[in-house]
């Protein structure tokens, strides 16, 4: 795997469908001046504003998922140690942030829908182990986008089961996982469920699974 090669993850790279939803908060951002978009689209990549200062300038955006697509771009487009920035840049899940209350909105929000902010004695303990096995062996926290994630055992052997994956494959399933919360971030920020004001049909484009976000 080369440092700069997005081609290596072009199952990542494709727009999810093609029906355009204009609402208030997108045009919003496609209106704001540059340094107000910027504060709009940097809470969608966790505290890695360098992502959304590549994605501001190819506004006006159509839809939450052009502006995804965009910030989901600039992180694959960029060098290896700029991801890998990316990836230290997210909180544990249940760890020292979440104790001190200093994650992310989202971030908070995220980890405690799958009650990783209230864990039993034995749960909290199984999960700071996972951590720091995991830490220890990749370098960086474990990411999973925790929207797809329906309870606490399926978290768990998700993370037992990619503790045994190599290298490389871990890279790019921590790729995959940012840029789905990235998909479902926009989508809550500038969706059409965000008071649509207009839907505009471009075509036709078969669901793919990541459309269950």
């Amino acid at each position: 795997m080369d440092g700069n090669g997005s081609q290596k993850y072009s199952g990542l790279n494709t727009v999810r469908n093609r029906n355009v939803f204009v609402s208030e908060p997108l045009e919003t951002l496609n209106t704001a001046t540059h340094d107000a978009a910027l504060t709009l689209l940097e809470p969608l990549v966790e505290r890695s504003a360098w992502v959304a200062e590549k994605a501001v300038s190819h506004r006006p955006f159509a839809s939450d998922e052009d502006i995804a697509q965009n910030l989901v771009n600039a992180l694959l487009e960029a060098k290896f140690e700029m991801r890998v920035s990316v990836f230290r840049a997210h909180p544990e899940l249940a760890g020292k942030e979440a104790t001190e209350g200093t994650m992310t909105k989202a971030s908070t929000v995220e980890q405690d829908r799958l009650g990783l902010l209230s864990l039993s004695a034995s749960d909290a303990h199984r999960l700071r182990r996972l951590n720091a096995e995991y830490a220890a062996r990749f370098g960086h926290p474990y990411i999973v986008a925790l929207h797809r994630v329906s309870d606490l055992a399926q978290l768990f052997e998700t993370f037992e089961r990619r503790l045994n994956a190599s290298a490389v494959e871990e890279h790019v399933s921590t790729l995959a996982e940012i840029a789905s919360v990235i998909y479902a971030r926009a989508n809550a920020a500038f969706g059409p469920q965000a008071d649509p004001l207009l839907r505009i049909d471009c075509g036709q484009h078969s669901p793919t699974e990541a459309d269950g976000v």
